[in-house]
């Protein structure tokens, strides 16, 4: 059992409506992996992703969660090293696309073939495509910025409490977990949700390029790996291949370790909050 002291009292959050589309509810997630639905993570049945995404990682198997906030967005996969630039076009359901985001990355010099190195920079093209997506802010002004430090404390866990949406780099291990490798497989992961379980520990939900599967992760190690972006190393599938990388590496000022993008008033077309 967790020692994190009580979770504050969450924030006021409106009342939303959740749409759960027939094909997700007839080919249920944990029906694929021949799970009994009704002893695993049985409180979120109606919410298949979520449920399955609870089970993989053994989280809230037989207590639902204090909290749970979900922005779900469409996964999107990514083609070739567009980690980032996936997950941007994630964000904005598929428009622009992630090629339209890798030109006009070549076009400015971000990038060479898809890869993102530069926090600084992407979020930059987010904001371009923020402005060709001016329908999707309802109420308040869309505002994203780089923050630089540590990801996981109370600051940033109120900020997902109440919405907020990230876009982090970190080092993925074989099952896209993240992990401390130093960078040499830095990857880009759009932050859309958390939870709180019966113990107080705080957990992340995830979408990145590399699978369609919605993804749970504690957040304390999302934060390590974040910190732990020190170095590029050639990637092994593309070796001939030149990379832009900002000045200081992706371990300096204009690099990836120690930042993220911060995204506040942005909706998804779906939230669930429970």
């Amino acid at each position: 059992m967790s020692n994190n002291p009580p979770v504050p009292p969450p924030p006021h959050f409106p009342a939303r409506t959740t749409k759960i589309s027939e094909s997700t509810t007839f080919n249920h997630p944990l029906t694929e992996l021949n799970c009994d639905l009704t002893k695993n993570c049985a409180w979120a049945i109606q919410y298949p992703e979520i449920q399955k995404a609870c089970y993989l990682r053994q989280v809230c198997q037989y207590a639902p969660p204090k909290e749970l906030r979900l922005q779900n967005v469409t996964p999107i996969l990514q083609v070739g090293p567009t980690c980032g630039l996936t997950a941007l076009s994630m964000l904005f359901e598929g428009a622009p696309s992630a090629k339209t985001f890798l030109e006009l990355a070549i076009a400015k010099g971000y990038s060479n073939n898809g890869e993102m190195f530069s926090t600084k920079q992407l979020n930059e093209l987010f904001a371009i495509g923020l402005d060709e997506n001016r329908h999707l802010v309802e109420y308040k002004p869309v505002q994203h910025h780089v923050i630089a430090g540590w990801m996981d404390e109370p600051s940033i866990q109120m900020q997902l409490r109440c919405g907020s949406i990230f876009l982090v780099p970190y080092d993925p291990d074989r099952d896209h977990t993240p992990c401390l490798n130093r960078g040499h497989k830095a990857h880009w992961a759009l932050i859309i949700g958390y939870l709180i379980d019966q113990f107080n520990d705080f957990y992340v939900f995830a979408r990145h390029g590399k699978t369609k599967n919605l993804a749970l992760w504690p957040l304390r190690d999302l934060a390590n790996s974040n910190a732990n972006l020190e170095e590029f190393c050639q990637p092994i599938g593309h070796p001939n291949e030149t990379f832009v990388l900002p000045e200081g590496g992706i371990g300096g000022r204009n690099g990836l370790r120690c930042k993220f993008i911060m995204i506040e008033h942005y909706r998804a077309k779906e939230e669930i909050i429970i």
